[in-house]
């Protein structure tokens, strides 16, 4: 079958590892995930998803609106370290964009169980509203609000929950042209929008001085996408993605469906960000 006549994989979500296991209980009780299940991997699978030769995992199935946020235990493996997260521009720096109908009470109900990045909710010049903040386990995080003209039909339904779903995935990259390539020419998603952000307001919600971010986003059939950030100022930092190690709380993959993935396959793109692929 040639490309254009084979379906385009989706971008379903993404996987976190969570070293503690009930330290997101109360975050996903306030955004309404719902589980689904877990399965148990050892062996061959364990292998297979995570490259690890010896323990056994526990991949926690969750969703939020049609978006999977799945958590990931793992049992007898050697614990991970301790590590320190790093600003917004480190090559290893991932989020997940959660879609909110009212910017200002989603965030005032999520506040006292997470850390900020962002001081306060910050309203971009395309009247986009963003606020960033890291979870419990360390994990970054994103809330957005779309006015009705942006953002995907499925955001401005009638009575709407307030946390709605995932929009995208974001990950910091080093190299626009080299990521672009990969996702678009290698997994077959589209190029979707590309902007630069610069000004006040992006320094606000990234944490970082002087903030300059060349944006792109991708996806393939389903709405949810990956959000490309190269940062100009400051520079991208390492470490890379590729440091980081299956037990460690930082660690994640990005959930991409695709029919023609057979027993499913670990991929990392440029960065060392990780993707599970799967039929």
């Amino acid at each position: 079958m040639t490309d254009s006549l084979r379906p385009s994989p989706a971008v379903e979500g993404v996987a976190f590892s969570l070293p503690e296991p009930h330290a997101l209980d109360p975050l996903f009780s306030a955004l309404g995930v719902t589980a689904h299940g877990s399965t148990m991997l050892d062996g061959a699978a364990l292998r297979r998803r995570f490259g690890l030769n010896e323990g056994r995992a526990t991949v926690h199935h969750h969703r939020l609106g049609s978006e999977r946020l799945d958590t990931i235990t793992f049992e007898d493996c050697p614990p991970a370290t301790s590590l320190q997260p790093g600003p917004a521009n480190t090559l290893w720096f991932q989020h997940v964009a959660i879609v909110v109908s009212d910017m200002n009470r989603a965030a005032a109900c999520l506040m006292p169980m997470v850390t900020p990045i962002s001081d306060s909710p910050q309203w971009l010049p395309n009247g986009v509203a963003a606020w960033k903040f890291r979870n419990a386990a360390g994990h970054a995080m994103e809330l957005l609000w779309f006015p009705s003209e942006l953002g995907h039909p499925r955001w401005h339904q009638s009575n709407p929950p307030l946390f709605q779903g995932l929009d995208h995935t974001a990950i910091a990259i080093s190299d626009s042209d080299r990521s672009l390539a990969f996702y678009g020419c290698d997994l077959r998603l589209q190029l979707r929008y590309a902007t630069l952000n610069q000004g006040l307001e992006q320094e606000r919600l990234d944490g970082l001085k002087d903030a300059r971010v060349a944006i792109h986003g991708v996806s393939g059939s389903s709405p949810c996408g990956v959000e490309f950030l190269r940062y100009l100022h400051p520079a991208p930092c390492e470490p890379t993605a590729a440091s980081l190690q299956p037990q460690d709380a930082l660690y994640a993959q990005i959930l991409v469906r695709d029919p023609d993935a057979g027993h499913g396959r670990l991929l990392s793109d440029p960065d060392g960000h990780r993707l599970w692929i799967e039929s």
